[in-house]
């Protein structure tokens, strides 16, 4: 029997078995590579998380460590081996973040293969209640956006202004780190996350994860201030341009290269260079990626031949970057519905601001 194993502390885990436990592992069968079968499926956790996981776990055949021996004087990584061997493992999968230790031990005693998870497929097309959550914190992000916008007239440092948005996501129940607001030249480095007084504009990337579900959102806009070089803001106009002509032409069965394309066609049409040509300035970065229990997950919107399916959630942000001018960005998270998209960051491109 073909199986896959995999550890507790990332998303696939906490997708497929509902709760993170902390030193857990979750064994299933294959009927290939990719597709996941139906003759195991089993959670192992430490004993203490025993009766929690009965109760919250989607996976109902729970098993504690001292189930599988690990008291009888046993590593737990011999323990762990003779169960799978016990219930039928001819080879075993495991992902590519799977603990060396263990990796290790296993493949010294049955074949064993690295590949990438049958669950990170899974998790590319979200259910309605998965929309509806990466909705809420999406919202999030364009509420503290706004937040932000009124922080300007008595706030003219990006750390103040990061710090101040943060608190107020945690006090939301989002957990955001490292958001992005940054000024000046500097902001060419599309993830700086920006230091010092607020200059001629400013890229706001906000995307926090709930506390409460851990969905994320993602989303971008950049300030421009009315002193600005005209350079900045042609630069914002393009990424709107292409950012909106991205969504119009997205639906299913679209590939993932068609958007991108597209994109790299308007902002070179401009002028500007794209990775397309192998530039260190201009737009130096893939279209999307997908949104969900992480903030960067596939499907990847570049130069590739995925297929974009209905149900797939992903973000179409465009930049130019130039490291004697900066930098300017422009990003929505949207769902890809039956013939086009639903944008779930509704908000102006060009944010106005009052006297500033």
């Amino acid at each position: 029997m073909l199986v896959f194993i995999q550890h507790s502390g990332n998303a696939n885990f906490l997708y497929s078995v509902g709760v993170d436990f902390e030193g857990a592992y979750h064994i299933f069968s294959l009927k290939n590579e990719e597709e996941i079968g139906n003759k195991l499926n089993v959670l192992i956790v430490p004993d203490m998380e025993g009766e929690r996981a009965k109760k919250e776990s989607k996976v109902r055949n729970v098993v504690t460590y001292s189930e599988i021996g690990y008291e009888s004087g046993k590593s737990f990584e011999e323990c762990l081996l003779n169960y799978t061997l016990n219930k039928g493992a001819k080879k075993v999968l495991i992902p590519e973040d799977f603990p060396a230790k263990l990796a290790i031990f296993f493949k010294s005693n049955i074949d064993v293969s690295v590949v990438k998870s049958p669950i990170s497929k899974l998790r590319m097309i979200k259910s309605k209640w998965e929309v509806e959550m990466i909705r809420e914190s999406c919202l999030a992000c364009v509420k503290a956006f706004k937040f932000l916008t009124k922080l300007l007239r008595r706030k003219r440092r990006c750390e103040e202004l990061r710090e101040l948005v943060e608190l107020k996501l945690f006090s939301w129940g989002y957990l955001a780190e490292n958001t992005i607001i940054a000024s000046g030249v500097r902001s060419y480095e599309p993830h700086w996350i920006g230091y010092g007084e607020i200059e001629e504009h400013l890229v706001v990337d906000i995307f926090p994860k709930s506390r409460r579900h851990g969905y994320f959102g993602d989303f971008t806009r950049t300030i421009i201030f009315s002193d600005a070089k005209d350079e900045l803001k042609d630069m914002l106009r393009v990424c709107v341009e292409a950012k909106n002509y991205a969504e119009k032409i997205a639906k299913p069965g679209i590939m993932a290269k068609e958007i991108h394309d597209a994109v790299c066609d308007i902002i070179e049409s401009y002028g500007y260079s794209t990775l397309r040509k192998k530039c260190s300035e201009g737009f130096i970065h893939s279209t999307g990626h997908g949104v969900g229990l992480e903030v960067h997950e596939e499907p990847r919107i570049f130069n590739n031949e995925d297929i974009l399916k209905e149900g797939m959630v992903f973000t179409i942000e465009p930049g130019i970057y130039l490291k004697k001018v900066g930098g300017v960005r422009v990003e929505d998270t949207v769902v890809l519905r039956k013939n086009n998209v639903e944008i779930l960051t509704p908000c102006e491109d060009f944010p106005k601001l009052e006297g500033i």
